[in-house]
C-alpha cells in the first residue's frame, strides 16, 4: 500500500485509533486530529497485540471496519471521517500455545462482533517439523550476515557457503531444488502493479452462480450452529463478494468471474474452518471438501504425504534393525496412493512426473 500506520493493542486507544478533538493553542478553537484508521485511508493499518487492547477501544472501530468510516460528534463538531483502510491485525492466544480442541475466538478472547468483521483469520501455529526447523534457522542467519552493512565481500562468501549447504540439505531430504529466481517480480514493480489495480481497475459482479453461494450460505449456517462453533453471519458473505473482487483486480480484470468467486469461497471456507475447534473442523472439512479443493496444487500436500511415509519408514528401521541412519529406505506405491485417497487425491500422475 502506498500509505501504512503501524500501531500496538497495548498502546493504541479508542481516540488513538479513530480521531481526537482537542483545543489549538492559537485560535482556540476545537480541532479534529484523525487516528490511526483515519491516516491510514486508503491504505493499510497494522494493529499488532491485538488481543491486549481494552474492550471498550476495540468496539471504537466497529464502525470502521463495516461502514470505511468514523462519525464524530463531539465539542460541537458533527462530521464523518473516512476511514478506507485494510486492517491486519496480530493476536496471541492467551495460554502461550493455540489450543485446536476450543474455538479461535476462546484463544485469543475476542468476541464475536470483532472478529466477524475479519474477512480472513489465519491460525499461525509453531508445529515442531526437524526440516522446516532447519531450514528456518538457516534462513535467518542468512538473513542477519546479509544485512550487515559491511564485510560485503565476506558477505557474498558466506552466501555462497549458505547456498552450497542448502543444495546438499535439499538432496539430503529430497527436497527439489530451488526455482530460478529471474522471473520474481522487484519489490518496486509489485508496488506498482498493486497501486495501479487499486486506483484504474473496479470489477463488476455480472454473471456468477448465485445458487451456490446461497445454498453454501445456508450449508454454513447449519453446520455452524453446533455447541462451541463460531458462528456464521451476513458479514462472511459479503467477505465473499469483497475477495471475490479482490481476485479478480489482481488479474486486471473488469468482471468478476466465476472463477474468482470459487477461489474466494475457498479462502473463506479455509480460514472459517481454522477458527472452529477440531471436532467442528473435521466434520465441516469432510462436508465442503468440494470447495476447499477448488483448483489447488495438491504437488505441496503429496510430497508431505511422502515425507511421513519416509519418516515413518526411517523409524521403522530404527527400532526393529536398531539402523539409525539407513542409506536407502522404500516407500511402497500402494502405500502413498493410499494415503493419497484419503485426502481424496486421486491422479498422481503430474506429481509423479514433477
Amino acid at each position: 500500500a502506498h500509505r501504512a500506520v503501524y500501531t500496538t493493542g497495548q498502546g493504541a486507544s479508542a481516540v488513538g485509533l479513530t480521531a481526537a478533538v482537542r483545543k489549538d493553542p492559537v485560535t482556540r478553537e476545537w480541532v479534529l486530529e484523525g487516528g490511526a484508521l483515519v491516516l491510514a485511508d486508503r491504505g493499510i493499518c497494522l494493529i499488532d497485540e491485538f488481543d491486549k487492547m481494552n474492550d471498550k477501544d476495540r468496539t471504537s472501530i466497529h464502525e470502521a471496519m463495516e461502514q470505511q468510516s468514523i462519525s464524530i460528534s463531539k465539542a460541537g463538531i458533527v462530521t464523518t471521517l473516512m476511514a478506507r483502510c485494510a486492517v491486519l491485525a496480530a493476536a496471541n492466544p492467551v495460554r502461550g500455545r493455540y489450543d485446536p480442541t476450543i474455538p479461535f475466538s476462546q484463544n485469543v478472547e475476542l468476541t464475536d462482533p470483532i472478529l466477524s468483521r475479519f474477512d480472513i483469520m489465519c491460525v499461525v501455529r509453531d508445529i515442531v517439523d526437524p526440516i522446516k526447523d532447519e531450514q528456518l534457522s538457516r534462513f535467518v542467519v542468512q538473513s542477519h550476515i546479509r544485512s550487515h552493512p559491511s564485510n560485503k565481500s565476506a558477505n557474498a562468501d558466506f552466501s555462497d557457503t549458505i547456498g552450497t549447504a542448502d543444495s546438499q540439505s535439499q538432496q539430503q531430504h529430497g527436497d527439489a531444488p530451488s526455482s530460478d529466481r529471474s522471473n520474481v517480480l522487484s519489490q518496486d514493480i509489485l508496488r506498482k502493479y498493486i497501486l495501479y489495480s487499486k486506483q484504474r481497475i473496479f470489477p463488476r459482479l455480472a454473471n456468477i452462480d448465485k445458487d451456490k453461494i446461497r445454498n453454501l450460505y445456508s450449508d454454513l449456517r447449519r453446520e455452524s450452529s453446533a455447541p462451541g462453533s463460531v458462528p456464521m453471519t451476513v458479514r462472511h458473505l459479503e467477505s465473499i463478494f469483497r475477495m471475490a473482487e479482490a481476485h479478480a483486480r489482481m488479474h486486471l480484470r473488469e468482471q468478476v468471474l466465476e472463477t474468482d468467486v470459487n477461489i474466494a469461497i475457498r479462502v473463506l471456507l479455509e480460514s472459517f474452518i481454522s477458527a472452529q475447534k477440531l471436532s467442528v473442523a473435521k466434520t465441516m472439512r469432510n462436508t465442503f471438501r468440494k470447495y476447499i479443493t477448488y483448483q489447488r496444487d495438491h504437488n505441496d500436500l503429496l510430497f508431505y504425504l511422502l515425507t511421513q511415509l519416509v519418516r515413518e519408514a526411517a523409524n521403522y528401521e530404527s527400532i526393529k534393525y536398531g539402523n539409525h541412519n539407513p542409506k536407502r529406505l522404500e516407500v511402497p506405491c500402494e502405500d502413498f496412493e493410499g494415503r493419497a485417497k484419503q485426502h481424496e487425491i486421486t491422479d498422481l500422475y503430474a506429481f509423479y512426473k514433477s
